[in-house]
């Protein structure tokens, strides 16, 4: 197994990952909106079902988690944002050039984001702060940030120098 093998294992695994948690976010959305119509029926006889408690807690906390997941994969597969209806006519060189330009500019911001989110983790963690209902501490789900972003770093060069990148 070679390393670049290895590395896109590991990003799909955790793109997975964060589709997981997506989809434990639509079920507790479910959960809770059918709450919320029970307790508008349940209001007509006079009674009350409550929603899911801490709910925004951790919909807040994973919707983060979650998102952050794709993007090195979306990276690796050339699913991100492209204007390339302004490059098609532009000569080969150029479209390399802006390529290799554009992801180094992606790797110097996932590195970026990776850093100020390390000093945020500590920060966070230092500080004590804990969600407002559930009283999680929030720095717990910050390390999976940075490791999102170092992945889509990563991503990012191999998507640009890589064997399969753009020679065009």
């Amino acid at each position: 197994m070679t390393m670049r093998s290895l590395i896109s294992g590991v990003i799909a695994t955790w793109a997975l990952a964060g589709g997981m948690l997506l989809l434990v976010i639509v079920l507790a959305t479910a959960v809770n909106a059918a709450g919320f119509t029970a307790d508008m029926i349940a209001g007509l006889w006079g009674g009350d079902v409550p929603g899911l408690s801490g709910y925004e807690d951790g919909v807040t906390m994973l919707i983060g988690v979650a998102a952050l997941a794709m993007f090195p994969y979306c990276q690796l597969h050339s699913g991100h944002a492209a204007v390339d209806i302004f490059m098609d006519r532009a000569p080969a060189r150029v479209r390399r050039g802006v390529a290799i330009l554009s992801g180094l500019l992606v790797t110097a911001l996932a590195l970026t984001m990776a850093v100020m989110l390390v000093f945020g983790t500590l920060e966070t963690r230092s500080d004590n702060v804990e969600t407002a209902v559930l009283g999680w501490p929030v720095w717990i789900f910050m390390p999976t940030a940075v490791l999102s972003c170092l992945l889509w770093a990563v991503a990012a060069l191999m998507e640009t120098f890589g064997p399969e990148a753009r020679h065009a």
